[in-house]
């Protein structure tokens, strides 16, 4: 086995960035003795990644000579491990038991696909389907993975792992990587190219999380097109809970009993470790409360940065120009009458004003995943329109999200730039375009553009009788030109008949009294009578007579309707 290992290990590296990734610290990677290995390659069917099953092999990620670093993120796992599995072919997941995302079955060799609607556009059914979902995720303790606490990342070894809900434990996710690195701004979701394609991944494992607990194979999550209204629409019992005066959620709304984990925390030296465990917050909303950020993105907002060429430009973080992944963020900030200070993304963090509005604990609120399922469909629009957008291979960009970094925190391994050359068709979803016609408010109540909701009632309240009367008139000519033609037709039949039967010189008068003459004489006549032949040249030019003039005439004569 170690011989084939020097022979195959190289093939081995280069195909582990090529897999899919799970999400980070599975329950059996943490363990004294996996710890101790270095090693995250659980058992699947009695071997390590399922690798008697033809499913993956336990594979070193490439080391790099490299100080331990006192963030765990930073290259991303070698604090923890030095080898995790690589999973072949359609399998997934940080024991290679998992399908890819896009494929299902014993074998994964299934396709399986979703499309993800407009959350104003759910059944009830549906609706109600996914809110119970996520009630159950925030209250079932995930059997798969744990969450890592730290209060003093300076100490080697100074962490530990700790139970959490399945939603909980993707509230971590982002809080982990959106923490700043030290001594930049940056993170590892955040600020750089990463941004899209980061949390790209991290709906794709809440879905497939959610699934695995409810066993609801078609759960997905929902946008919310904020550009079809100048509040938050959603806001309400019906969807993520109604806001009270004092910012929290209705006590009608399911979403009233969820209390935040992992409270934003300046140090960095600190991970998820509560100010005060006992009494956890509860989510808070207060949309459009801040004068700041009183308002939404608009559809004009929309439009404008999908002219934008350039996935991402120099230097690659919240300052750059003429990059689509930085207006799409937020940070390139048209110049109009709003005076805004933020945009896309970030305004809609910012107008929510509360758990949404600190990028590290936004996660908890619900609301968040819809946000981000709508600005990755505007990422897919743009790139169906730019299959030629490459990822920036520059050592400007920082480190934690190069084109060939590894994505924090997830397991199996995915460099940053994997999935830039993938659509959601092959990821196994597609966003479905709303129902409605995007209302007239949500593009000019906040005086942007457009024409008032009133105008627009008052001219469909006169095109209608309009369009009715031209359409009556249309039916009425439509019937006289049938009558006519039916006419027209019946007197061409009639025509043609009688032209039938007075054409056949055989059947005329004539015609008879010459072959009645002809037969009383025999060959011993060497001519016929006079009378005879003038009666054979009468029947002649009774034969040929063209018709009645009158009778042509009706017959051509053109049908002419006036209006």
């Amino acid at each position: 086995m170690l011989l084939l290992f020097q022979w195959f290990g190289p093939f081995l590296l280069l195909y582990l960035s090529a897999q899919s990734v799970e999400a980070q610290f599975p329950r059996p990677c943490t363990t004294p003795d996996a710890l101790q290995a270095r090693m995250c390659c659980p058992l699947w069917n009695g071997s390590p990644c399922g690798f008697s099953s033809g499913r993956g092999v336990c594979a070193p990620h490439p080391a790099r000579d490299l100080p331990k670093p006192a963030d765990f993120r930073v290259n991303w796992p070698r604090v923890f491990y030095d080898s995790v599995c690589t999973c072949w072919g359609n399998y997934d997941g940080f024991d290679c038991g998992q399908c890819l995302p896009g494929w299902k079955g014993p074998q994964c060799l299934q396709k399986h696909h979703v499309d993800r609607k407009e959350i104003t556009d759910l059944t009830d059914e549906e609706r109600d389907t996914f809110i119970s979902s996520l009630h159950k995720a925030k209250h079932s303790v995930s059997s798969r993975y744990v969450i890592l606490t730290s209060n003093d990342t300076t100490v080697d070894g100074n962490y530990a792992f700790q139970n959490a809900s399945v939603y909980d434990l993707y509230v971590w996710m982002h809080y982990y990587s959106a923490k700043p690195y030290a001594g930049s701004a940056n993170n590892a979701a955040h600020k750089g190219p990463a941004f899209a394609l980061w949390h790209r991944v991290f709906l794709l494992f809440i879905e497939r999380e959610i699934r695995e607990l409810t066993g609801i194979q078609d759960f997905y999550v929902p946008y919310w097109d904020w550009t079809r209204t100048d509040h938050c629409n959603i806001c309400t019992n019906k969807y993520v809970g109604g806001v009270g005066k004092d910012g929290r959620i209705d006590s009608a709304s399911l979403f009233s009993e969820w209390k935040t984990i992992c409270p934003f925390q300046e140090s960095l030296a600190i991970i998820c470790i509560h100010t005060d465990a006992s009494d956890p917050p509860h989510l808070i909303r207060n949309p459009g409360k801040d004068p700041v950020y009183k308002t939404l993105p608009t559809a004009e907002d929309v439009e404008e940065i999908m002219k934008t060429s350039v996935f991402d430009t120099p230097p690659f973080d919240h300052t750059s120009k003429n990059s689509f992944r930085c207006k799409l963020e937020g940070f390139d900030i048209p110049k109009d009458s709003r005076h805004l200070n933020a945009s896309m993304h970030n305004l809609v963090h910012r107008y929510l004003n509360g758990t949404m509005s600190l990028v590290p604990t936004a996660a908890n609120d619900p609301i968040f995943m819809l946000h981000h399922s709508f600005i990755d469909k505007l990422f897919e629009r743009w790139l169906l329109n730019h299959s030629d957008a490459t990822y920036p291979d520059s050592d400007v960009v920082h480190p934690s999200q190069r084109a060939q970094a590894y994505m924090a925190p997830f397991f199996p391994l995915r460099t940053n730039n994997y999935y830039l050359g993938m659509d959601t068709q092959s990821l196994g979803y597609r966003y479905v375009e709303h129902l409605l016609r995007r209302a007239a408010a949500g593009n000019n109540i906040r005086k942007a553009a457009g024409v008032s909701e009133k105008s627009e009632t008052s001219r469909v309240q006169w095109q209608w009788p309009v369009l009715g009367v031209f359409a009556t008139v249309l039916v009425f000519i439509g019937l006289g030109v049938a009558i006519k033609y039916k006419d027209k037709m019946k007197r061409r039949r009639n025509t043609e008949t009688e032209e039938q039967s007075g054409g056949d010189y055989r059947v005329n008068s004539l015609y008879a009294a010459w072959m009645t003459e002809r037969n009383k004489h025999t060959d011993n006549s060497p001519s016929l009578p006079a009378d005879i032949t003038s009666c054979e040249n009468v029947s002649r030019d009774a034969t040929i007579q063209p018709p009645n003039e009158e009778r042509e005439k009706t017959v051509d004569t053109t049908v002419e309707v006036h209006l």
